[in-house]
């Protein structure tokens, strides 16, 4: 039996409960945390710092439709488990974020709303507005759409600039390469454990080392998705440099287990760190935001010409989509409050409350302006032309992303072993991807 006809018998169990079949199963439906009370829309989100802005945008839709907008959160892990809890009985949200580490198992089991026919007679959406890589997340391989596209996200460099001043150095710019980072992080970094160059989050993939990967020219996975690329030589490259970063200007893995990795950052132990985007909105709420510079991600001067050529900086990118269930007791609501989440006009709304950088098309300008904190330009810029934008590695089920993660632990410890790690972690990796094909 194929992977995703397992999944999709596991997940769409919920579709034969007789009783409880619609997200809008009435208050005691609402009360086991899904499904809408009669005439309010119940939306489900994991990020409290988006959850103002967002329910400021659903405010002003309800000022039109007539009908309320209730906006959730739910913690990432929970919100998993509500979903899958709700798909089991019959009581999923109305109205929710979908991720590409999770859409395929939900659009295999039939559990989101078609929104086909409604985007067809929607003036206010064009998916050719959005990312193309996107808008291929949520779309299966029929050409069913199973979300509108909400955000998309990219990284850069951020650093103290306190730190950098007491050492007599430079910040960083735009035109640092990886080895100007790791350089600049080896001074920075003290003996007696004060003080570290950097210090990333070794499971962030997509804000830590899948950008150094596809900036060496290497790749985590083919553009088919069927063959691991975590053996290619650029790619073991790439891991090696990584390694060096783990062992000479970072905290002992416990250390930043245990403290982690963005409050060694916010409290001034380290001096560097990249970031999403999507963490600006929680950044503003510290009292020593001013401390801190944003630069672009730096790059990998492969051609050795000291300018940065195309395809040497790379930002791994991502996106969330608006969906709704596809039993949710008013659809036709569900889906005009998507399309106006999602609409040029709700993109934009969404950029210039700053929640993050909207996944339309030319509506994040306002996002930059969100605050006088910082110079956000770095992380519009590389979209725009600086740097090569690559989708985050995905496939049917991504079990061997989360393998990886526990497979590359004894090569954090000691980076000596890189290479055979990584030759390890790619055949792992074709079997769960063969498997995937079957």
């Amino acid at each position: 039996m194929k992977l995703r006809r397992v999944l999709a018998t596991i997940l769409a169990a919920a579709l034969v409960v007789p009783v409880l079949a619609g997200c809008g199963g009435g208050k005691e439906a609402s009360s086991e945390g899904g499904g809408s009370d009669s005439g309010v829309l119940d939306v489900k989100i994991w990020d409290a710092t988006q959850q103002e802005g967002i329910q400021t945008i659903c405010d002003e839709w309800s000022e039109t439709s007539g009908i309320e907008a209730k906006v959730e959160v739910v913690t990432w892990d929970d919100y998993w488990t509500l979903l899958e809890a709700g798909a089991s009985g019959g009581t999923m949200p109305d109205v929710f974020w979908m991720h590409s580490n999770n859409i395929q198992k939900y659009m295999d089991a039939g559990l989101l709303l078609n929104l086909n026919d409604y985007i067809e007679g929607d003036e206010n959406i064009d998916m050719a507005n959005y990312y193309e890589d996107i808008v291929e997340l949520y779309t299966n391989d029929d050409g069913i759409h199973y979300a509108i596209p909400k955000d998309y996200d990219t990284v850069a460099l951020w650093y103290n600039k306190t730190i950098f001043d007491e050492a007599g150095m430079e910040y960083p710019t735009n035109d640092w390469t990886w080895e100007d980072m790791y350089d600049a992080a080896v001074k920075l970094t003290k003996d007696d454990g004060s003080q570290y160059g950097m210090a990333e989050n070794t499971d962030r993939n997509q804000e830590f080392f899948y950008n150094i990967i596809y900036s060496y020219g290497g790749n985590v996975i083919s553009e088919d998705h069927t063959k691991s690329g975590m053996d290619d030589p650029k790619t073991i490259e790439a891991m090696e440099m990584v390694g060096k970063m783990v062992k000479d200007c970072m905290p002992a893995q416990s250390i930043m287990a245990e403290s982690g990795e963005t409050d060694l950052f916010t409290s001034g132990v380290c001096a560097m760190r990249l970031f999403g985007s999507w963490r600006v909105a929680a950044f503003q709420e510290y009292d020593n935001a001013s401390e801190w510079g944003v630069a672009e991600i730096p790059y990998h001067d492969a051609n050795g010409n000291g300018q940065c050529d195309e395809g040497e900086r790379v930002s791994i990118y991502n996106g969330l989509g608006w969906s709704a269930s596809k039993d949710c007791s008013n659809p036709d609501a569900a889906y005009s409050l998507i399309s106006y989440l999602g609409s040029e006009k709700g993109q934009k709304r969404q950029a210039e409350l700053g929640v993050t950088m909207s996944a339309y098309k030319g509506t994040s300008d306002a996002w930059v302006n969100c605050t006088d904190l910082w110079d956000l330009n770095p992380y519009l810029d590389v979209a725009n032309g600086d740097a090569t934008l690559v989708i985050m590695p995905y496939s049917r089920s991504a079990v061997w992303a989360e393998n990886m993660k526990e497979q590359l632990v004894p090569a954090w410890n000691d980076p000596s072993t890189m290479a055979d790690t990584c030759k390890t972690i790619a055949a792992s990796m074709n079997e769960a991807l063969a498997q995937e094909q079957q």
